[in-house]
């Protein structure tokens, strides 16, 4: 009995802790948002404790509980006033941060879409990329930053 309320006072500490992490790390920014991200952190750590070749509904299906949230972070946080800092400091360090170039052969999609919503479509010098995986290199979102400042995201799928 002692074992069992030993587990329960700490297993309560490390929710408060979660709770209070999630809070503090997005501060100021609107609930739904730091609620989002907090289960994106998550999720994304439950999706890298998964043992090689273990499928999970919620972290790897297409629609499943994590494709949703990263769709919504996008959504939320994927234009200014959001900062660099901010995403990072909310979602965690990126899983990848490229450049223009780098970026180049997985902009096709993004820049079509661009196009057939009317917006200009240009490669400004400086863009940085903050690449948060979904699915591995093959299925993610990514924030564009310049000068610091989100001014876009988009999405890569590799369509396997």
């Amino acid at each position: 009995m002692k074992y069992l309320a030993a587990a329960l006072l700490i297993a309560a500490a490390v929710s408060t802790a979660r709770a209070e992490d999630s809070g503090s790390r997005c501060r100021g920014l609107n609930a739904n948002v730091s609620a989002l991200a907090g289960e994106y952190r998550e999720l994304r750590e439950r999706r890298r404790q998964l043992p090689q070749g273990t499928f999970d509904q919620d972290t790897q299906a297409d629609g499943g509980r994590f494709h949703r949230v990263l769709y919504s972070l996008g959504k939320e946080m994927g234009r200014p006033p959001y900062t660099r800092r901010i995403v990072v400091a909310c979602l965690g360090e990126p899983d990848a941060v490229k450049s223009g170039k780098q970026m180049r052969p997985f902009l096709d999609i993004y820049q079509r879409e661009l196009r057939k919503a009317g917006r200009e479509v240009s490669e400004r010098p400086g863009r940085v990329y903050l690449i948060y995986h979904w699915r591995g290199g093959h299925d993610f979102l990514f924030f564009i930053s310049e000068a610091g400042r989100i001014v876009d995201h988009g999405w890569w799928f590799a369509y396997e």
